[in-house]
């Protein structure tokens, strides 16, 4: 995680973030960041909560309400990526992910240790290499939304301040398509939950960034769907991903506008599922 005011004042430190945000499709967002943002504006007294759309969530106005919201989201998502690319290298959960970000279609010095599962042979390789990168990217996308949140960054957390796989044993599995397909869920969940925060949103330049890390959680979520062998189009009913969805009503065409979530339905679900 980084300090904006040190990414200020350290060349190193702001090269590093700017190259973490870059290939997390972050990069002219994370320049404006530094440009525009001052932390020492950022004093939160006591925060203003929106109950109904926004159950628990604070901030000095309803920006920072979603920007906690959705660093709520990426919180989770990084934890969870963490333990399940560790899951799949053979490393104890709750292992930090190594500092050297890998290179773009590497695995850098991640290596598969657990079978398969379902996931061919000739998939197996990009399926490993998304693992990492992915995992990667939810961690950059964490560490921007605390940079630019400063001191109001807020996110809900469970009491214990831990994440558990929505599964029996809480833990993401032993093979690598069983992994993925624990993961799937939560990126589903969080492509429709920024779909479903964005209008919220009053600044402008706030709404192009949630629309830069929703395409990128998309991307995500499609390319899971295609190497475990799923349809990627929109659909209702995916185990695993809160119900209550909403959609652009077209008899003609079901599958071809995305789903959202509203964020009180995303905060509920999310508690219980994924907090410990």
């Amino acid at each position: 995680m980084y300090d904006l005011d040190q990414l200020r004042r350290d060349a190193n430190s702001r090269r590093l973030f700017l190259a973490r945000m870059a290939s997390a499709g972050l990069g002219a967002a994370a320049f404006a960041l530094l440009d525009g943002c001052d932390s020492s504006k950022k004093v939160n007294t006591n925060g203003v909560v929106d109950p109904t759309n926004f159950p628990g969530v604070t901030g000095r106005n309803i920006n920072d309400v979603v920007l906690n919201y959705a660093l709520t989201l990426e919180r989770l998502e990084a934890n969870l990526y963490l333990q399940a690319l560790n899951a799949a290298s053979g490393r104890a959960l709750t292992t930090a992910l190594d500092s050297s970000t890998p290179s773009a279609g590497t695995t850098g010095s991640y290596t598969l240790k657990v079978p398969t599962g379902s996931i061919s042979s000739t998939l197996s390789t990009a399926a490993f290499i998304y693992l990492v990168q992915f995992a990667y990217v939810e961690a950059a996308h964490r560490d921007f939304l605390i940079a630019a949140l400063g001191a109001n960054a807020a996110p809900v957390t469970s009491s214990s301040g831990n994440y558990k796989f929505a599964t029996a044993n809480g833990t993401p599995g032993t093979d690598l398509a069983t992994i993925l397909s624990n993961v799937l869920p939560l990126e589903e969940t969080g492509v429709r939950a920024y779909l479903g925060a964005a209008g919220f949103l009053t600044d402008n330049s706030l709404v192009q960034i949630a629309g830069t890390i929703y395409s990128t959680e998309c991307r995500h979520s499609a390319s899971l769907e295609y190497i475990l062998g799923i349809d990627p189009g929109p659909r209702n009913n995916i185990p695993g991903v809160p119900a209550g969805e909403k959609e652009v009503q077209t008899a003609s065409a079901p599958n071809v506008f995305e789903k959202y979530l509203a964020p009180a339905t995303v905060l509920t679900a999310a508690s219980q599922a994924y907090f410990a």
